[in-house]
C-alpha cells in the first residue's frame, strides 16, 4: 500500500478544516457552559428567595410548626403521674383523673378536693407524662402497664391496689364528698 503524499495546499486546507472545526466544538461547548451557568444561578437566587420568605414568616409568626400549641400545666399541688399513683406513702386514698385544660371540670373537681378530708391525688389525663395510661376505653388492672384511665376517674387505693373505680361523674363527686 502506498500512502498518499499531500500538497503544502492541501495541508493547509486539512488544518483549516480542523481548525473550523475546532472553533465550532469550543462554540458548542461555551453555549453549553452558558446554559448550565443560567440554570444553576437561577437555581440558587430562587433558593435564597424561598429560604428568605420562609424564614421572615417564622420570625413574623406566619408560619408555625407543631401541632397544638396548647400549653399543658402539670404544677398542681398533691399531683401525681401515671407510674406513682400505687406508690404513695399513704395505706389508703383516692386518684382523680382529670383534663386539666377543661376549665369547668378543673373548677367543680378543685372544689370538691378541698372539702374532702380524705387525701386525694390529681392525675391530668392530657399530661405526656400520663399517656401510658390513658386511653379510649377504662380498663381498671393493678398492673401499671394493663391500667387505662379516661377522663374522669377517680380510683380508690388501699394497700397499693386499686379497691373501686369510679367514671361517672356524679358517682365521683358523690364518693369524694362521702354523701
Amino acid at each position: 500500500m502506498a500512502k498518499k503524499i499531500m500538497s503544502k495546499k492541501e495541508m493547509l486546507k486539512e488544518q483549516n478544516r480542523i481548525k473550523q472545526q475546532r472553533k465550532m466544538l469550543d462554540e458548542d461547548i461555551k453555549k453549553e457552559d452558558l446554559i448550565k451557568s443560567l440554570v444553576i444561578i437561577t437555581v440558587g437566587v430562587l433558593a435564597f428567595l424561598g429560604i428568605a420568605y420562609f424564614g421572615m414568616n417564622i420570625i413574623k409568626g406566619n408560619i408555625k410548626f407543631g401541632k397544638d400549641d396548647t400549653i399543658i400545666d402539670d404544677s398542681v399541688e398533691n399531683g401525681a403521674i401515671c407510674g406513682t399513683i400505687f406508690t404513695q406513702e399513704e395505706p389508703e386514698y383516692y386518684v382523680l383523673a382529670y383534663s386539666f385544660n377543661d376549665e369547668d371540670t378543673k373548677k367543680i373537681y378543685s372544689n370538691i378536693t378541698t372539702m374532702t378530708p380524705d387525701k386525694v391525688y390529681l392525675l391530668n389525663t392530657d399530661s405526656g407524662f400520663n399517656k401510658t395510661c390513658v386511653g379510649e376505653k377504662v380498663v381498671i388492672n393493678n398492673d401499671i402497664n394493663k391500667l387505662k384511665i379516661t377522663s374522669p376517674t377517680l380510683l380508690h387505693i388501699r394497700d397499693r391496689k386499686i379497691d373501686k373505680s369510679y367514671t361517672k361523674e356524679a358517682d365521683i363527686i358523690k364518693t369524694l364528698t362521702n354523701n
